[in-house]
């Protein structure tokens, strides 16, 4: 399944270890398949590293431009969180939600790990960094590399306003079937970006829709 859409939005948080069981079967099953009702939602990815205290997860939805997130539709849903939404709220942490207009795009197919990278980097002059990570694709076992740059959006309404929303960033997902490998990469890729490198990690994937 390739990526689809003219923009994406990043979501990451950590949960509450005794509220995992309910946690994933709210996201899994309530949550990601609500969202996919929205005007200009195209697809989602659940993604998940680490355990326990340290476990974190990310979610990757298909937009079909990032104006799909300033819709009525989906700021009511915001607004109108469903009572399920409204307990499992609190128990999220480290909530991180940035969107990024795609900048370009390069193979195929949906690999079992997903590379996140973000850098600082001119929206204008992200050439050399796009023909650096271009080159990866057929390396390390990664099969499909999307490239974006960050959006102003609205904030989250449950959620404090994140300072990290207010730097200008690039942000890559590397999609790949080994995670050792992708890790081993991204730290060499990283060194070769045109500015200080926010954020190196690789999840696994829960679920794709």
């Amino acid at each position: 399944m390739d990526w689809r859409g003219s923009g994406f939005l990043v979501i990451a948080n950590s949960v509450e270890p005794a509220a995992l069981a309910d946690y994933e079967a709210w996201h899994s099953f309530e949550h990601v398949p609500e969202r996919l009702t929205m005007p200009g939602f195209l697809g989602g990815r659940r993604f998940v590293r680490g355990r326990g205290q340290e476990r974190r997860f990310l979610t990757l939805y298909d937009l079909d431009s990032p104006d799909a997130l300033e819709t009525p539709e989906y700021r009511h849903l915001l607004a109108n969180p469903t009572p399920a939404s409204r307990l499992m709220r609190p128990l999220m942490g480290n909530f991180r939600r940035f969107v990024y207009r795609e900048r370009a795009r390069f193979g195929a197919g949906c690999g079992s790990h997903l590379g996140f990278l973000r850098w600082t980097a001119p929206e204008d002059g992200m050439q050399d960094d796009v023909a650096a990570l271009a080159a990866m694709i057929g390396h390390s076992g990664i099969a499909e590399l999307r490239i974006g740059a960050s959006q102003d959006t609205q904030p989250h309404p449950a959620f404090a306003p994140d300072p990290a929303l207010s730097v200008r960033h690039a942000a890559a997902m590397l999609s790949g079937t080994d995670g050792a490998s992708l890790t081993t990469a991204l730290k060499s890729i990283a060194n070769r970006l045109s500015g200080p490198v926010l954020e190196r990690s690789v999840y696994n994937l829960i679920l794709a829709y």
